[in-house]
This record gives structure tokens, C-alpha cells and sequence, in this order.
């Protein structure tokens, strides 16, 4: 069955682009809602006759459609041209732990950055609790390849096999020069259990030679060591090293998936991506959009749900 939030829950954060304090709540919604984004600071009724319109003129549904920019992130914006960035760890964690409506409200342009990682998020939706709905989950599953590729970059959607257990999993390769990173690799099958124990965790990464450059531009001005990891000269800065061994790997995986979640739904299939980034997940998130003959909806069943329990 479909879930949201068993009651309304809050956390406070640094935005990493802007740097400044963003306050950020999930609130429980019906069935069939899906991820609503609300910029609350951006409300502008004076009058309860005036709340509904108003509510709807700052709420972002998260839709591949509604991709606005993928550059350091994934923002999204609404017709109206409000606009909602950084979403995809907090996406990556309803899509982790299965959370299929939800209202986030936000009193930012972006959502808070916490440690980097999805975790915080994990356990911001493990304090409010899940409540399920009296409506039937469903998920995309993929019939035929599809794919999207830019240079040596690619990322390929395809169905299981006939024998495979329905599900979801992930492949990602990275292959970076500096010697810090290297070619890693992070494969799984998408459950809560392996999500909250080997993607949840994985931080956010840049080069310490970038970091000028892109406060130079007006991003990253939230951002520092204890949001991200820091890599110079094949050398980890952050004081504790990384948290996983393929970490970096994780986190693209980890990215990924919560881009992927702007379907409105988990996949049923099989997604291998080689050097992926926020352009290449939601391009491929658009494509099989864009493909309703290569994929269908189907009912995920009691016997499915128990399997996926029984792999975490």
C-alpha cells in the first residue's frame, strides 16, 4: 500500500548554496499526492479565501518535467516560476525508505544540506514514522532499454529477467583522475535495509581546487567540512576519512536514485550508470517518461513486498 508520514516532523539546516538557515518540515498527505515541495516563504495571502490559491501558486511537484537545473544539484520549478533546489538526498530517502506522499514545506529556495549525505533525512522520516494508506503501491517496470549518453558518459534502464525477483537495482561506476577517488563501483538491490546501511551515509564530494571558483560564482557558500567531502591532491581532508570504502561511488548511486524518484514511484528493473550526474539521472528520469510503450505500471503485491523484506 501506498504510505506518507504518520505526523509532521522538522529539522534545521545550512543551505549549501545559498548559506543561509533553511527550516524544512514534512507534513502527511493522501494518497496519490505524491512529493509536494511548498515554498512557504513565498506565501502571499492575506486572507483564508486567498490560502488555496496562494498555497498552490508555491507548490513544486516533483516531476521530471519540473526540472529546472542540474548544475551542483537538482532544482525544480513550478509554472508559476518558483523554483525549489538541492532535493535530491532528501528524494533519495523517500525513494530508500519508500515514502510515496509527503507536502515538504521549505522557508528557502533550497532544501538544507545537513551532512551531505541522505542520513539526516532517514532519520528526520524515522521520528515522524510511516503510516500506510488505503491505496495500492505501484511501480514502473521497464520492458525495453532505455538509454542516455553524452561522450564516454551514459546511464541505461533495462528490464529484469523473467526469473529475477521484482525490484530495483542500481550499478554505478565513477572513474575520476585524481587518485582519492580512482574507478569505484557501487552495485545493489534497492531495499531499506542496504539503503540506510551502504547509500544513506555516502557524503557529497569536491576538489578543494574547486571550491574558489564556485563561491566565485555565488554557489557552494554553505558549503565545508562538515557537509561534504574535501579532496586535494589525492588527499581526503575531512578528519575521519570516509565513511564507506567506495563512498564516492555510493553518493552517485545514492544521487541517482533520488532522481530517479521524481517518477512518482520506485522502478522494477535494472539501472547501470558509468560517470553519472545530475544532468544524466534526470535525463534518463525524463526518457522513460518520455517512453510509456517501453515501460508499464504495475501493482507492487503483498509477494513482492514480502521478497524485498526478505533480500534486506
Amino acid at each position: 500500500m501506498q504510505t506518507t508520514v504518520r505526523t509532521s516532523v522538522s529539522c534545521a539546516g545550512t543551505g549549501l548554496h545559498c548559506g543561509e538557515q533553511v527550516n524544512m518540515q514534512l507534513h502527511p498527505a493522501p494518497a496519490g499526492t505524491g512529493i509536494i515541495f511548498r515554498r512557504i516563504d513565498l506565501l502571499t495571502c492575506n486572507s483564508l479565501d486567498a490560502q488555496a490559491a496562494s498555497l498552490h501558486q508555491v507548490s513544486i511537484k516533483a516531476s521530471p518535467a519540473n526540472v529546472a537545473g542540474t548544475q551542483l544539484g537538482t532544482s525544480l520549478v513550478n509554472d508559476h516560476g518558483i523554483e525549489i533546489s538541492t532535493v535530491e538526498h532528501l528524494m533519495a530517502a523517500f525513494a530508500g525508505y519508500g515514502v510515496d506522499n509527503v507536502i515538504v514545506e521549505v522557508d528557502n529556495a533550497e532544501l538544507p544540506i545537513m551532512d551531505g549525505s541522505a542520513e539526516p533525512f532517514l532519520k528526520l522520516i524515522e521520528r515522524a514514522g510511516l503510516r500506510q494508506l488505503n491505496s495500492p503501491k505501484f511501480a514502473l517496470r521497464i520492458k525495453e532499454k532505455i538509454s542516455v549518453q553524452d561522450g564516454d558518459r551514459w546511464a541505461y534502464a533495462l528490464p529484469l529477467d523473467e526469473d529475477e525477483v521484482p525490484g530495483f537495482n542500481i550499478d554505478v561506476l565513477v572513474d575520476y583522475i585524481d587518485p582519492a577517488i580512482g574507478k569505484q563501483r557501487a552495485s545493489m538491490t534497492v531495499t531499506p535495509a542496504e539503503f540506510q546501511a551502504n547509500v544513506a551515509p555516502a557524503r557529497t564530494f569536491c576538489y578543494l581546487s574547486d571550491v574558489e571558483a564556485m563561491r566565485a560564482r555565488g554557489l557552494a557558500l554553505g558549503g565545508s567540512y562538515d557537509n561534504a567531502i574535501v579532496v586535494n591532491n589525492g588527499q581526503i581532508e575531512n578528519e575521519g576519512g570516509l565513511r564507506l570504502s567506495n563512498e564516492f561511488a555510493s553518493h552517485k548511486a545514492l544521487d541517482l536514485l533520488g532522481d530517479l524518484y521524481l517518477l512518482g514511484m520506485p522502478l522494477q528493473g535494472r539501472v547501470t550508470a558509468f560517470k553519472p550526474g545530475h544532468d544524466m539521472n534526470t535525463r534518463l528520469a525524463r526518457a522513460i517518461l518520455d517512453n510509456p510503450d517501453k515501460v508499464e505500471l504495475v501493482s507492487v503485491s503483498n509477494a513482492d513486498a514480502e521478497s524485498v523484506r526478505a533480500q534486506a
